[in-house]
C-alpha cells in the first residue's frame, strides 16, 4: 500500500487536506441550507427581469472565471508550495480562490434563486473563512518564513484594500 506521508514531502502532506475543500463544502452546504429554510418558511424572494438577470449573472460569473484563470497564470499548480507568488492576482489579494468562493458563489446563488438571505451570508462566510484561513497561513509561514510574514503585512487577505 502506498504511504503518502513517505511518498510526498512531509511538509506538504497536510496541505492535501487543508482548508479549501472543507471550506467549500461548508459554504455550499450553508448556502443550500439557507435556501431550503427560505423555501420552508415561504419567505419573500426577488425576481429580476430576464435581461437584468442574465446580464448580472454573466458579469458575476465572468468575473469569477477571470479571477480563477488569473490565479492559474499567477501561480501555476506545479509551483504551489514551492514559490511565494507576489505577482498577478497575488499582488492584490492573498487568497483569490477563497475570495471567489465567499463573494461570487453567494451572489450567483442569490441571483439564481432570487434569495435575499444568501446575500446576507456574505459577512458570515467572510468571518468563517477568516477563522479557518489561519491554519493555511500558519502552514505558509512554516514554508516561507519571514518572507510570507512580510507579504501578509503588505497584501490584504480577501479584499484588495486595507
Amino acid at each position: 500500500m502506498l504511504d503518502l506521508k513517505n511518498w510526498l514531502n512531509p511538509k506538504h502532506y497536510d496541505r492535501l487536506w487543508n482548508v479549501g475543500p472543507p471550506g467549500l463544502i461548508f459554504s455550499v452546504f450553508l448556502i443550500y441550507t439557507v435556501h431550503e429554510v427560505e423555501l420552508f418558511l415561504n419567505m419573500k424572494t426577488y425576481e429580476l427581469s430576464s435581461p437584468w438577470f442574465y446580464t448580472l449573472f454573466v458579469l458575476i460569473l465572468g468575473e469569477a472565471i477571470f479571477i480563477l484563470f488569473w490565479v492559474l497564470f499567477s501561480l501555476p499548480p506545479r509551483n504551489r508550495g514551492k514559490i511565494l507568488a507576489r505577482e498577478g492576482v497575488y499582488a492584490v489579494i492573498r487568497h483569490p480562490i477563497y475570495t471567489t468562493i465567499i463573494f461570487h458563489l453567494n451572489i450567483l446563488f442569490s441571483l439564481w434563486w432570487g434569495s435575499f438571505l444568501i446575500i446576507f451570508l456574505i459577512p458570515i462566510q467572510y468571518m468563517f473563512w477568516s477563522k479557518i484561513i489561519i491554519k493555511e497561513e500558519q502552514y505558509l509561514v512554516g514554508i516561507f518564513g519571514q518572507e510570507y510574514i512580510d507579504y501578509m503585512s503588505n497584501v490584504s487577505r480577501f479584499i484588495p484594500w486595507k
